[in-house]
């Protein structure tokens, strides 16, 4: 059950990072805090987590939520709706996240070239370079971002851009489109051109709570040219309720919801697995 994060300003360029969720199967809801620094907040995350029934406080623990949260579900996602042997990867956003998730991506399919587009070419050449280290494949800047997208087996798109990042012509037969940024960074065309979307969470899809600029999938959904019928969740892709990819040419676009529910699912899993190792320590209150 995913809630909208909440934004406190602490000064000009940061501020404190809230978003609450609940899986109510499992009787836990909690929150999720930090340092609101961009998309995914950073590592400095900390987490609360409650028993839904009596309200008591269960755990307090620090994590890199957003980092491993994120690439785990966009890896997820990309082993269901990318193609098996993806091998050329174009990346607009060179966050925080950025080398989590492509490692993510990397476990689930053969990646060997990544094609990285930034707007500020010193970031992407060290963000390049440190890349090349880190993942043992060939990281390569590219001046014109459509490089970043034609003959892209996956194009993953983390930014915090308040219009289309490139236009639907450049995205090809067989492409998986992963979103994990504001939803206005692809555009309305590329929606109506997918052969499929999927998303983590409709509730938050449909309730967005940044309304700083359109959303598309709601737009598109009011306007009756997208049916929130035919915009599957990741969990019915997991659980076999709809099949992965249909065929190799289908176009299919996964968005990555940032509901307070996966941090929360998150949190409740390691909960259990401290308990169930004896680890942590006990906290009076």
């Amino acid at each position: 059950m995913p809630h909208a994060p909440y934004h406190i300003p602490l000064g000009s360029h940061s501020g404190l990072r809230i978003v609450s969720g609940a899986v109510l199967g499992a009787r836990r809801v909690g929150v999720r805090l930090g340092p609101n620094l961009g998309l995914g907040g950073g590592d400095k995350m900390y987490a609360l987590l409650f028993d839904a029934d009596t309200g008591e406080l269960l755990s307090f623990m620090g994590f890199p939520f957003g980092t491993v949260r994120t690439a785990a579900v966009v890896a997820i996602a990309a082993k269901h709706l990318a193609r098996e042997d993806s091998q050329r990867l174009g990346l607009f956003g060179v966050g925080r996240n950025a080398f989590g998730i492509l490692k993510g991506l990397l476990s689930v399919r053969p990646i060997r070239e990544i094609y990285v587009s930034s707007r500020d070419p010193q970031r992407r050449k060290k963000f390049c370079e440190e890349g090349e280290k880190l993942l043992g494949i060939s990281v390569h800047g590219v001046d014109n971002p459509e490089q970043a997208v034609r003959g892209m087996d996956v194009v993953l798109t983390a930014t915090n851009s308040l219009t289309p990042i490139f236009p639907e012509e450049w995205v090809e037969a067989g492409t998986h489109v992963s979103s994990m940024g504001k939803p206005t960074e692809l555009s309305r065309g590329l929606h109506l051109k997918a052969n499929r979307i999927v998303v983590g969470s409709q509730e938050q899809e449909r309730n967005y709570g940044d309304r700083s600029a359109a959303l598309p999938l709601v737009e598109l959904t009011a306007e009756g040219k997208l049916s929130w019928s035919r915009i599957p969740e990741l969990g019915e892709l997991v659980t076999g309720q709809i099949p992965g990819r249909t065929s190799r040419d289908e176009i299919n676009i996964f968005r990555e919801s940032q509901g307070g529910y996966g941090d929360m699912a998150f949190a409740a899993w390691l909960y259990d697995e401290a308990m169930r190792r004896g680890l942590g320590k006990q906290m009076e209150l």
